[in-house]
């Protein structure tokens, strides 16, 4: 399921951005709050990674990968909207170091 969720790009300093995929707002529908776990936690593929409430469902979802976060988008901490974007630059939740 969460691979089907994000999108994860490798970044120019190495890191890898995760944010939001079509198909991940197709499920959720309009996001309304998220949970984001601090920068310094580590992921693990399949573990939890973040919890949403949205217009179809409130859930927890799995990491897509495994590595420390490094990076938060506090954009939508401060406006879960952002998720709902298509524009990666805005729909992106963090990034990890392996």
């Amino acid at each position: 399921m969460a691979k089907s969720y994000f999108w994860v790009k490798e970044q120019a300093d190495g890191t890898k951005r995760v944010g939001l995929n079509d198909t991940g707002r197709d499920e959720l529908g309009a996001v309304s709050f998220v949970d984001v776990p601090a920068a310094g936690t580590t992921l693990k593929h399949n573990d939890k990674f973040i919890a949403v409430e949205a217009e179809k469902a409130v859930t927890d979802v799995d990491s897509p990968i495994d590595g420390k976060i490094v990076k938060i988008n506090e954009g939508i901490i401060d406006d879960p909207a952002g998720l709902n974007s298509t524009d990666e630059a805005k729909n992106w939740i963090v990034e990890v170091k392996d």
